[in-house]
């Protein structure tokens, strides 16, 4: 019996050793802080594609290069407009291409919620079979002009191709073209000016952050003001953000934010890191506003603004730094 014992009591010892020497938890070490700036310019007509992990500008191009851009899921159809030139859309009600030759003058004009969410896009039953009339918005690098509108019908063909017809009001340049999608990308970009897709969206998994105007619609305005901002938009690829305000910047670690709600909303970071004071005409960033992101590789940073100004004094540079957890 005192044998059996003795050779139990072995194995304990033995499996406690394995187990501490099998099992090791590593440090978490953190990445270096790293600073960041891009040129929005000073009326924010560049849009830029940042990745965190790289650095870098992963793409940058004019707001005006494109129109729609066309989801690019295999198992989701949705369209974007542009809405960083204030793009919008209204639903004639008719399927007849033909019977739309101008402006009614009571048009219910719709734009895309910032946020990313499907159900609140304009052009949310766009394969419906009615046609739609597209605002095309306005140019502020080209002096404010407005861009026109555009009636357009789209059709889904199958799981990877979407159709396109689209004309001026009065039925002139009347065209039909197919837009396939591209699974490494999150959208297609469409241009009326050139009639084709156009390389604007980079690869899914080369960027995280999108420093963009955008149209946010201040619904405490009767009737709701649609108003174009300056900001960030994340990646819509399996990247989320958290928005903490109660620590200080430095003492955030990977351990501050395991409990966090993260969300996914494409415009959690948004455009209001940053206040007007009207004493000095200028933008402030705001105290103690930091940002915690994780990346569609599971990787974590912080990130905080630390200005909007170049050494010019020019807006629309926004400067930031950030530090993989």
């Amino acid at each position: 019996m005192k044998k059996y014992i003795f050779t139990f009591g072995l194995l304990i010892v033995f499996s406690i050793s394995c187990i501490k020497e099998e099992l090791p938890i590593p440090p978490h070490i953190p990445g270096d802080l790293q600073l960041g700036q891009v040129e929005m310019g000073n009326n924010y007509h560049n849009q830029v594609f940042y990745s965190l992990a790289n650095n870098s500008i992963s793409s940058q191009n004019e707001e005006t290069n494109w129109d729609l851009a066309f989801g690019c899921d295999m198992q989701l159809n949705f369209i974007f407009l542009n809405s960083s030139v204030v793009s919008s859309a209204f639903n004639t009600g008719t399927s007849s291409f033909e019977n739309i030759t101008s402006l009614s003058g009571n048009e219910n004009w719709k734009y895309d919620a910032p946020n990313g969410n499907l159900d609140s896009l304009a052009l949310v039953n766009f394969d419906s079979g009615f046609v739609y009339i597209i605002n095309r918005g306005q140019s502020v690098s080209q002096g404010g002009i407005q861009l026109g509108y555009k009636k357009i019908k789209v059709e889904v063909l199958g799981n990877n191709q979407y159709q396109i017809r689209h004309a001026e009001l009065d039925g002139t340049l009347d065209t039909t073209l197919v837009i396939e999608k591209d699974s490494t990308k999150n959208l297609i970009a469409f241009s009326f000016n050139t009639n084709k897709a156009v390389n604007i969206f980079p690869n899914k998994t080369n960027y995280d952050l999108i420093f963009t105007a955008y149209t946010h619609v201040f619904w405490g305005f009767d009737p709701p003001l649609p108003y174009r901002v300056s900001g960030v938009l994340i990646n819509q690829n399996e990247t989320s953000v958290f928005v903490d305000t109660l620590h200080d910047f430095d003492a955030i670690d990977h351990n501050t934010f395991l409990q966090s709600n993260f969300t996914n909303d494409l415009d959690e970071i948004g455009y209001d890191w940053k206040i007007y004071n009207f004493s000095s005409s200028t933008y402030e960033i705001k105290n103690n506003v930091n940002y915690i992101i994780k990346s569609q590789t599971n990787q974590y940073y912080k990130l905080r603004f630390l200005d909007f100004y170049n050494n010019q004094g020019e807006k629309g540079y926004p400067i930031f730094e950030y530090q993989k957890l």
